[in-house]
């Protein structure tokens, strides 16, 4: 019995083997790259979706950019942080009123990212000066890698 416990216990130590990584599959601290050009949608609870389109830099972790709407008189930066496979930063925003008045302000946005898609939303929209038409709230956007 004592030389079956022994072999047991050896057998068990040995296949532990005293490794302390992590399996292979778990990519701990890896940052997705999101830098290129991206097209999607961004809506809001209080304008109708128009088209996207942003360009984006990467430096490690750091993300900045611009971004357009294909579809309307919209423009802005992007600035924020890549951890893993969420993105948090901002998105300025500026654009034009039907009577012209030039209207601007920065939305904190928060999301998923992959190497092909992303998805992010911000609860607060665009908060900013005040504007003849309303910043767009509660925000949307959906872009796919081009």
């Amino acid at each position: 019995m004592r030389l079956a416990l022994m072999v047991c216990l050896v057998a068990s130590v040995s296949a532990c083997g005293g490794n302390t990584l992590a399996p292979t599959g778990v990519a701990g601290g890896t940052t997705t790259n999101i830098a290129g050009t991206w097209n999607g949608t961004i809506g809001s609870s209080n304008n109708a979706t128009e088209q996207l389109r942003m360009t984006l830099t990467q430096s490690g972790s750091d993300v900045s950019g611009s971004w357009n709407s294909t579809s309307v008189s919209w423009t802005g930066e992007i600035s924020g942080a890549v951890k893993g496979s969420s993105f948090d930063g901002q998105l300025k925003f500026s654009g034009t009123a039907a009577d012209g008045t030039v209207c601007t302000g920065t939305a904190n946005v928060v999301g998923q990212v992959t190497t092909s898609t992303m998805a992010w939303t911000s609860a607060s929209g665009v908060v900013g000066g005040s504007c003849p038409a309303p910043l767009p709230t509660v925000l949307k956007i959906d872009v796919q890698r081009q």
